[in-house]
């Protein structure tokens, strides 16, 4: 029986959409290799496929030749992008309040702070949010193994080492991968996640194969399956494999969320099952890394040719004896003609080759380029270190980021659902894990809280201030939550009973006083 294909379609085009995505991610070097060559020859003239023709084509118009030496710089424009949106979205770990958290939940919110705004579960964020930007999406799973830690955790996959089954366009199982190459074979451990449990299988195959099943404990790296986790019998189960592993999460809700970078994708939007896929910060705008790279590689250029060069007479050349050659000292102060014809006024001048150096045609080139990725893209050309020569105000400046904010805002409805309720499934199965430690089981979804991007000018915002208190129009109440927005109702409460006590302005409650200690 032949081996079964991996990914299966119709995955296999999506992730060779990936793998493009994946390559202007990472480094258009990793794609393209060190010797950018050509494949195949067409009426003649040499040609280069798939990912890297196209790459190339954009950075040096045809393959490089044999013997050809072409400077070439990469300059990781798409990797900055994906950094970006991920700092816009996760700069600060979001706020996940539980319903009437203050009323009684305060040791499930502690823990529930723990599993995702603690410093682990802000990097995965982090990394997902990266994730997202390149690929179109990303999942999170929530993951637990009491011998590496006291709780459970998100961990965040890749999109192109999942396959997800949507329902009326919502997730209902997934299938996530990890890969471990040992000796020449491809070792799959899958991970279903469906409502209720999760089956983790491993299979020895090839990079396009997904091959046959064997045991988890097969390969050292994914051994530790079968001590944490129980075998589940084929009778008790009908449609587990004999050896894939079975662990009951004991929650009746997903333990994998899939959230969007964008919708919609307009190249899968009709393909049923690639429909709900979300689509990269790169998708339209591929070629446009290409030109930058050809543009910051031909600035190189200039300043490689830019090198002062020498044109000399050979009689000025130092012979090294019959077949060694000859050189020239650049430091020699005296040099003889040999006797001969009179060569004339220049014949034995040492002329000087400089060529012009175009650094600011090709910055302003590469301004150009990157300004039309932040705009196609979403994002305020600010984020990109582009700034008008003007001088701007604090108000304008932040006003100049606004694109970017509209940008994360989109992008932020599509991870809070899913953040909201993965969060409710962890705090539940570490309830389950983890007795007497917060964990409980909660009735509703939390709420998902960003932080604002734009951080307010303190001195703008004193003067504000100031300004009402000085119009009568403004309380204290309201002044101690201007002036520290990041505060609860607790600590501003408490700070305006000390401003008041301060300032002598409290005053006893007319109905209960009765007089003063002195008649």
């Amino acid at each position: 029986m032949p081996s079964m294909p991996w990914p299966p379609a119709p995955f296999d085009t999506a992730l060779a959409q990936f793998e493009e995505w994946d390559g202007l991610y990472t480094g258009v070097t990793r794609v393209a290799g060190v010797s950018p060559a050509a494949t195949h020859v067409h009426n003649g003239v040499p040609h280069q496929g798939g990912l890297v023709g196209a790459y190339n084509r954009t950075m040096f118009g045809r393959p490089v030749v044999p013997g050809e030496n072409r400077t070439s710089v990469h300059i990781p424009i798409a990797g900055d992008l994906a950094q970006l949106s991920s700092e816009l979205l996760f700069a600060e770990a979001p706020k996940i309040l539980l319903p009437d958290w203050e009323k009684g939940n305060k040791a499930a919110q502690e823990r529930l702070e723990l599993i995702v705004a603690s410093d682990e579960g802000h990097a995965e964020l982090l990394r997902s949010g990266e994730y997202a930007a390149a690929h179109g999406g990303t999942y999170l799973a929530v993951a637990w193994d009491a011998e590496v830690r006291d709780h459970v955790w998100f961990r965040s996959y890749r999109a192109d080492c999942a396959i997800p089954e949507f329902r009326y366009g919502m997730l209902f199982a997934v299938t996530v991968w990890t890969e471990y190459a040992v000796k020449g074979k491809v070792y799959r451990l899958l991970e279903r996640h469906r409502p209720g449990y999760i089956v983790y299988s491993l299979w020895r195959g090839s990079e396009h194969e997904k091959g046959e099943q064997v045991p988890v404990d097969e390969i050292p790296d994914t051994a530790h399956y079968a001590k944490i986790t129980p075998k589940v019998d084929a009778d008790r189960l009908p449609e587990a494999a004999t050896l894939d592993i079975i662990t009951p999460t004991g929650v009746p809700w997903l333990t994998c969320e899939y959230y969007p970078n964008m919708l919609p994708n307009p190249t899968w939007d009709r393909e049923g099952a690639l429909a709900n896929l979300g689509r990269s910060d790169y998708f339209g705008i591929e070629d446009l890394f290409g030109t930058a790279d050809f543009l910051w590689s031909s600035l190189i250029r200039d300043f490689v040719n830019g090198q002062g060069r020498l044109i000399v007479p050979e009689s000025y050349l130092d012979t090294a004896g019959r077949g060694q050659g000859a050189s020239f000292d650049p430091f020699r102060q005296v040099f003889a003609t040999h006797g001969g014809l009179d060569r004339g006024k220049d014949g034995n001048a040492i002329e000087q080759v400089q060529f012009a150096l175009r650094v600011e045609e090709h910055v302003k080139g590469i301004e150009a380029v990157k300004r039309q990725i932040a705009q196609s893209a979403g994002y305020s050309v600010a984020h990109f270190g582009i700034h008008d020569q003007i001088t701007r105000t604090a108000t304008e400046v932040t006003d100049n980021k606004a694109g970017s904010e509209r940008t994360r805002d989109k992008k932020a409805l599509y991870v809070r659902p899913a953040l909201s309720r993965l969060a409710r499934t962890a705090l539940a199965i570490d309830g389950l894990l983890f007795r007497g430690k917060g964990g409980a089981t909660i009735d509703g979804l939390p709420d998902v809280v960003f932080a604002d991007v734009s951080q307010v000018d303190p001195e703008r915002n004193a003067r504000t201030i100031q300004m009402l208190d000085a119009a009568k129009a403004i309380s204290t109440l309201v002044k101690v939550r201007a002036a520290h927005p990041e505060w609860d109702e607790t600590a501003v409460a408490e700070e305006v009973a000390r401003i008041q006590a301060e300032q002598g302005m409290t005053a006893p409650d007319p109905a209960t006083f009765t007089g003063g200690d002195d008649e």
